[in-house]
């Protein structure tokens, strides 16, 4: 048999069959998963606005890879269409938080173990790796950020008195200083508990001080 017949056989003509029973029960394993990633998002989730459609979407991510692991792995030459398919998408949506990466990426590994056959493997490790993000969930509520951004603004006779007022609350870095006019506008970020925010606000009280906006900040954008 010359080579050119063996790559026919082997990967031309050889499919291996996918039965409706295995199909069903892999794309119901990766239901049940991407539910359970769900739900470990939503217990999670620190924002203020919760997308209910990106939750689902990554249910759907969970299911789609897996049957595209079982219809590629039924042939070579499938498997390096679907690789030539997918290296002309460009995907643009831009992902606000980390977190919501590291769960798209959790939902596609399921779905890969899914749907080539590790079945034991897609549900201990998705279990164990929900366990471990609800627990340092847990944790990093200990250490939550207490930094704040707060524009003053105020005449130019009363730079002294705001400076002065921000060291006493403690540990702060100026960001900027902008004069519009005979007006000042301070922008400085601060690490305070919160029992200590009203005495930033306080700073309205002082003289010449015309308006104190505090804005909470966890380092990538204001809340």
């Amino acid at each position: 048999m010359s080579i050119s017949d063996i790559i026919k056989t082997k990967f031309i003509e050889e499919f291996t069959a996918i039965s409706a029973g295995d199909m069903v029960s892999a794309l119901l394993l990766a239901f049940l998963l991407g539910v359970f990633i769900l739900v470990i998002y939503r217990l999670t989730y620190s924002g203020v606005c919760f997308s209910l459609r990106f939750a689902l979407s990554l249910v759907m991510l969970c299911m789609v890879t897996c049957l595209a692991i079982l219809t590629v792995s039924s042939n070579v030459v499938l498997s390096l269409g679907m690789v030539g398919a997918l290296s002309i998408v460009r995907f643009r949506t831009a992902v606000k938080d980390p977190a919501d990466t590291i769960f798209m990426f959790w939902a596609i590994v399921a779905g890969i173990m899914t749907g080539a056959g590790y079945i034991t493997v897609a549900v201990l490790a998705t279990l164990l790796l929900g366990a471990l993000f609800m627990l340092l969930n847990l944790f990093s509520g200990r250490y939550k950020s207490h930094a704040y951004v707060a524009v003053i603004r105020c005449g130019e006779e009363a730079e002294g008195a705001v400076m002065s007022a921000l060291k006493a609350l403690g540990k702060y870095k100026l960001r900027s200083v902008n004069t519009r006019g005979d007006a000042l506008e301070i922008v400085a970020e601060l690490n305070l508990p919160e029992n200590k925010l009203s005495k930033l606000t306080r700073l309205r009280k002082l003289e010449n001080v015309h308006e104190v906006n505090v804005i909470s900040y966890n380092g990538g954008t204001m809340l």
